[in-house]
């Protein structure tokens, strides 16, 4: 038995193959084809609504304390739309801005 770091086993020898061709077949040449021109890629489209301009954003935090009741009061009178919606809409009349 040979020895743990005896290589002779992986040696490979140096004879040809008998089986594979000596000299490997050169490919076949493909036949040349017209370019077809390639469209140049446009700008892609922007995906999504738009950003706002920061003079038309509404980043402005307002905090209001109301009793239970007042804010039941604006609730129900807001309907579907938020209160906040709702308030905007009143100061917008009465011409805060």
């Amino acid at each position: 038995m040979p020895s743990k770091n005896n290589l002779s086993a992986l040696k490979q020898d140096k004879k040809p193959n008998p089986i594979l061709p000596a000299k490997a077949p050169e490919p076949e040449q493909p036949a040349l084809q017209e370019s077809v021109p390639v469209a140049t890629p446009v700008k892609q489209k922007v995906i999504g609504r738009p950003r706002k301009r920061p003079e038309d954003k509404r980043d402005y935090k307002v905090t209001l304390s109301l009793t239970r009741a007042e804010g039941a009061k604006i609730k129900a009178e807001a309907g579907l739309a938020g209160e906040a919606t709702y308030l905007y809409d009143l100061l917008k009349k009465a011409g805060a801005f």
